[in-house]
């Protein structure tokens, strides 16, 4: 592991950063406070400044953590396979963290309940924000199509417009603008998919838990709380549907006027919902 740095990112108060060497790679990390450890773990379109809020709201109580994922942030993506929940149990052993509550968004949700399926006894407690979900398959055509014009955009190196879809896609939702989410959380979007942009490399290969996490729900033992967006894609709901039916101790809350990251654009309600929770399952 690097010596941390001296200076923390967005003008957020951090009391360590640094690197976790894992497999050929360097994943940048952050920590602030003390006692027992939250992790935090990113959407696919973000990286860990999707959580400065909680970083400095949640260090009062807990040791914060969160780190960005290879591919995101400062986190580079070498040509070599990988698993993100693999990763995730890396970051944990160099921060010297034998179990903690684990807090995952999107598809940094999906890599949270791989890793609490694969190391059940090092998770307190999981906390999953309009998660992905590994084995589920999205046959939403609508869905489907606006991939397409990621895809088509990224390939014509036309970063702004790709970065502009995938905003309208998951920070707006389908039913509104973009023009309708507050501008501070637009710009650190935007600002965070053309980082990943820039990282971004075909030879990389990722794999996710096996066998996938949606025939083994049932063996989910620790206490879980379920999160969505009120304004989110389709296809979220139907994963928070499965994940209802199959996990059995899940708690389930909306958060309404938000879409795919509530706790950016909703943060003092997501922060109230995230601590009930942690207080419920420390007593």
């Amino acid at each position: 592991m690097t010596p941390p740095h001296a200076e923390p990112p967005e003008g957020h108060a951090t009391l360590n950063t640094g690197y976790v060497t894992v497999d050929g790679t360097r994943l940048f990390y952050r920590t602030a406070g003390s006692g027992t450890p939250l992790v935090f773990v990113h959407a696919g379109v973000a990286d860990s400044r999707l959580w400065n809020e909680q970083l400095d709201t949640f260090a009062a109580d807990y040791r914060t953590i969160a780190y960005d994922l290879r591919g995101f942030g400062r986190s580079k993506l070498p040509p070599a396979p990988y698993a993100h929940y693999r990763d995730l149990a890396a970051v944990l052993d160099a921060l010297d963290v034998e179990s903690a509550h684990l807090v995952g968004a999107s598809m940094g949700g999906a890599a949270a309940l791989d890793f609490t399926l694969d190391q059940p006894h090092r998770v307190r407690s999981l906390t999953l924000v309009a998660p992905g979900l590994s084995g589920y398959e999205v046959h939403d055509p609508d869905l489907r199509a606006r991939w397409d014009e990621v895809e088509a955009a990224f390939e014509a190196g036309d970063f702004e417009r790709t970065a502009t879809i995938e905003s309208e896609m998951w920070l707006a939702g389908p039913s509104r603008s973009l023009d309708a989410v507050d501008e501070a959380s637009r710009e650190l979007v935007r600002k965070m998919l053309l980082q990943s942009y820039e990282l971004a490399t075909d030879d990389a290969s990722e794999s996710e838990g096996e066998p996938p996490a949606i025939g083994r729900l049932g063996d989910v033992s620790v206490p879980v709380l379920l999160i969505s967006g009120a304004l989110d894609a389709p296809v979220m709901a139907d994963i928070a549907s499965v994940l209802e039916a199959g996990l059995a101790d899940v708690q389930v809350e909306v958060i309404e006027g938000t879409a795919h990251l509530p706790s950016l654009e909703k943060s003092g309600e997501f922060d109230a919902v995230l601590r009930s929770f942690l207080e419920q399952v420390s007593l």
